[in-house]
């Protein structure tokens, strides 16, 4: 892991048991966290900055909406997962510190599109600019 790496926190209970948007995400170069909770997510974000938050729309404790109003005016950038019949849409909550919750979702393959282009575009942003330690902090609360 390189210093000028992304940070990427994914919150909810799917996020740690399934590895392949885990890996997609390393394999890119970015330094993952976790928070289960809307609550831990928060926590986090005081610890530190993230470039691109990813969370389930349903939390343990609410929904995705409360996660919004701590990334506005910020750098990071949101997409919420809503679980539907046959897989799941996924919705931009935060473009770059501007709240977009209210544009149309986008499928799987879109949404898989899309995040390849944030994820380069803020790669290069951020090979840019100084160097930044990646570490992420941890938040140890017992999972259920």
């Amino acid at each position: 892991m390189t210093s000028s790496g992304l940070t990427v926190l994914l919150v909810g209970k799917g996020p740690r048991k399934s590895p392949i948007l885990q890996n997609y995400l390393e394999k890119r170069g970015c330094n993952v966290c976790f928070a289960t909770s809307q609550e831990e997510a928060i926590e986090l974000f005081h610890l530190r900055r993230f470039d691109v938050v990813l969370s389930e729309f349903m939390l343990a404790d609410g929904t995705a909406y409360q996660l919004i109003p701590p990334l506005l005016g910020t750098n990071t950038t949101m997409f919420f997962s809503n679980a539907v019949e046959d897989g799941c849409w996924w919705m931009t909550a935060v473009f770059d510190g501007q709240d977009l919750s209210s544009n149309p979702g986008m499928r799987p393959a879109q949404f898989a599109r899309r995040l390849d282009q944030i994820l380069s575009d803020k790669l290069s942003r951020s090979n840019n600019q100084p160097s930044r330690k990646p570490t992420c902090g941890v938040i140890s609360h017992a999972e259920s």
